[in-house]
This record gives C-alpha cells, sequence and structure tokens, in this order.
C-alpha cells in the first residue's frame, strides 16, 4: 500500500476523537508462534473490549454535544476537512462554512488522486480562503503502520489453515465512515457481521486447540515437519516444509525480516501554506 494514498474527511465531532478502533487493531498479535500467539491474542480481546466500550462513550459523548459544536462551527469556529493515510492525520484545513468544506473535501479528493501531496494547490486553498496546518506523523505510529502492512513469516502450528479469523472480523468492521450520526447507524450491520464471523473463528479455533497436543507431538520426534509460511494481507503463500523446532524458528524469523516494508513518512509540511486565513 501506497503512503500517499490519501484520505479526505470532514470533521464532525467538536474534537479529533481520541478512542478510535485502530488502537486496539494495529496492535492484533501476529500467529506466529502459535500457543504463545494465542495467549496474546486472548489478552488482545480485553484491549478490543476496552476500545468498543470508549468508542461507544466517546460516540455518545459526541452526539450530545453535536448540536452546540454545530452552532459553534456556524458562527465561530468554522469547519475542518482532515488529511490523512494510513489513519494518521497529515493535515488539516480550515474554511468557513459546511458548503465550503465540502467543496474543499470534494476538491482536494481530486487533487490528491493525481498528485502525491498540496504541491499545486495553491489557488485551490486560496479559492475558498482555506487556512492549512500540516501536521507531523509520529514515527512511532508510522511503524506501527508498517507493521501492519509488511507480510510476515509464520510457522503453522495447527493442523490445518484457519478458515475463519479474527482478523476478518476486525476487518468486517467499517473504517472509512465520519463522525456524523448517520454514519453510525450504517455501522450497525458491520457489528452484527463482525459477531458473526467472531464466534465462527471462536469455534474453529477451539476445534483446532483439542487436536493441537497431539499434533505437537508429532513435531516434536520431527514425524511432522513445521510449514513455515509467508502471510501477506490478503493472501498466505506456503513456503518450505522444515523439521526442527530451532530450524523452523529461524526460517520464520529470516522471512520476516526478508519482507518487512520500510514506507517513506507521509510529509505535507512542504505544501502551500501562504493561504488567506478565515475572517
Amino acid at each position: 500500500m501506497s503512503a500517499t494514498s490519501w484520505t479526505v474527511r470532514i470533521r464532525w465531532a467538536p474534537w479529533y476523537r481520541v478512542v478510535r478502533l485502530r488502537l486496539a487493531g494495529d496492535r492484533w498479535p501476529r500467529l506466529s508462534e502459535g500457543p504463545i500467539s494465542v495467549a496474546l491474542r486472548f489478552a488482545w480481546l480485553l484491549l478490543l473490549a476496552l476500545v468498543l466500550l470508549g468508542c461507544w462513550l466517546e460516540l455518545l459523548l459526541v452526539l450530545v454535544l453535536m448540536p452546540f459544536a454545530l452552532v459553534g462551527r456556524g458562527m465561530w469556529t468554522g469547519w475542518r476537512v482532515e488529511i490523512g493515510t494510513c489513519g494518521c492525520r497529515a493535515g488539516v484545513v480550515r474554511v468557513g462554512t459546511l458548503a465550503a468544506a465540502r467543496r474543499m473535501r470534494r476538491a482536494l479528493r481530486e487533487h490528491l488522486g493525481r498528485n502525491s501531496g498540496l504541491g499545486g494547490a495553491e489557488a485551490l486553498l486560496a479559492g475558498e480562503q482555506a487556512e492549512f496546518t500540516p501536521l507531523a506523523i509520529s514515527p512511532r505510529r508510522w511503524r506501527l503502520v508498517e507493521k501492519r502492512l509488511s507480510p510476515y513469516g509464520r510457522r503453522r502450528w495447527f493442523l490445518w489453515r484457519r478458515k475463519l479469523s479474527f482478523q476478518d472480523a476486525v476487518d468486517s468492521l467499517p473504517s472509512g465512515l465520519g463522525d456524523d450520526p448517520i454514519s453510525a447507524i450504517i455501522a450497525i450491520p458491520f457489528l452484527l457481521w463482525f459477531a458473526v464471523l467472531f464466534s465462527g473463528a471462536a469455534l474453529e479455533l477451539a476445534a483446532q486447540i483439542v487436536l493441537l497436543p497431539f499434533v505437537l507431538l508429532l513435531r516434536l520426534c520431527r514425524v511432522l515437519p513445521w510449514p513455515v509460511e509467508l502471510v501477506r494481507p490478503n493472501a498466505v503463500e506456503p513456503r518450505t516444509m522444515i523439521r526442527g523446532v530451532l530450524a523452523s524458528v529461524r526460517a520464520r524469523r529470516e522471512l520476516t525480516a526478508a519482507h518487512a516494508l520500510r514506507l517513506r513518512v507521509p510529509d505535507l509540511a512542504a505544501a502551500p501554506q501562504a493561504a488567506v486565513p478565515v475572517a
């Protein structure tokens, strides 16, 4: 995934929401070391529960304060259009009215769809009397993005590759919705589908755990080899069948290191900043 795949949204909430699903999603434990990874994933479920609760509580507070925020924006503060990539904010454009924010959102989407940044957008910003502020993306935050997007090696401990996964359930949750009330209603069917996928993944995992001691014994005795696979975002590539615990660990780590992505941190600081402030 390119680091310059931009998203442009109007901020409806009174503030930039703090509790978002990526707090848990970016820390999803990779299933690379069998039982250890499974234990980490169960611990991750506690984090997911807290994040989901925090999301709903913050969203409820946003809905309560939304009328006051809309009045304040219409009379004093203006509207903000946020530019981001991979879940990271890279810049904020401030305009005076909601109509101007919608025009700016559409224009920025067209501009960023053709360009890698805001270079050459001076007339676009000045035409709406917009004020642009670039935001630096934290290197630590960007490392989580690189890890999430990178392929990685894993040893398959279970007898077969799982058909359902908790990752698929998490990916079914909407990530492109805004902060407006309609988005909260649209999210309800996605949450129900998430519950179905999550339950199916839990049942399949339970069956594999029952068989795991027998499979592990055969692999420790070198009767069965360890499948070492390369896991990509949308596919799993079988690589090699390796006998021996230590040899399989080395192969997995080498595979992960060989395919780790190094993406340039997006930076809009070089974009034009000489725009007309909102009156």
